[in-house]
């Protein structure tokens, strides 16, 4: 296995034991309605942990942070379904941070580009793939952490559901989506 780019901090963000933000932690205060459309929360959660060195969280001060996050983007019934969005809560909640967004259609070679660049830069990257073949991913937002290369092929691994996953470049980044969402912020 080769690494190609990761950040810098292997655990991520310990959250109960887990590997980042679990949007399902929402149920205990919020509906099960809005939790189910939580997974850009989670995401964003990850991002500003990451960014703002909080590596460990318990449950409950996990939950604060996300119904934190949630008043200022509350999820519609679609979900979160643009990355501005997302960079609009942060500014809502007193983080000024700028965003970096790859462009809509980008190719597989610019996607590699920007995943390697923000790795490299110790930035995890926000992803919302829509029309992905599996249900598990659809319209679902996950937090991209690394890059690395086995058996000659490319993987990614990513925070989703607060656990850690690995899925071929190929498979995660289906061609054909009708929109994507990608961005990291600085």
């Amino acid at each position: 296995m080769n690494t190609l780019a990761a950040i810098k901090h292997k655990n991520f963000i310990d959250v109960d034991g887990g590997y980042g933000f679990d949007q399902t932690a929402l149920r205990e205060k919020w509906s099960a309605y809005r939790a189910d459309r939580a997974c850009g929360i989670a995401t964003l959660a990850n991002l500003i942990a990451y960014k703002e060195k909080k590596r460990a969280f318990d449950k409950n001060d996990a939950l604060r942070f996300m119904s934190e996050i949630l008043l200022a983007a509350p999820p519609r019934p679609w979900g979160i379904a643009a990355g501005g969005i997302l960079v609009r809560a942060m500014g809502r909640m007193g983080r000024k941070y700028r965003a970096e967004f790859l462009k809509r259609r980008a190719t597989d070679e610019e996607i590699k580009a920007f995943l390697l660049r923000a790795l490299n830069a110790d930035r995890p990257v926000a992803l919302l793939n829509t029309n992905h073949p599996n249900k598990s991913f659809r319209y679902h937002w996950v937090t991209i952490t690394e890059m690395v290369e086995e058996d000659g092929e490319l993987y990614v691994r990513f925070s989703s559901w607060g656990r850690r996953y690995k899925m071929r470049f190929e498979e995660l980044f289906v061609r054909g989506m009708m929109y994507r969402s990608m961005f990291f912020i600085k």
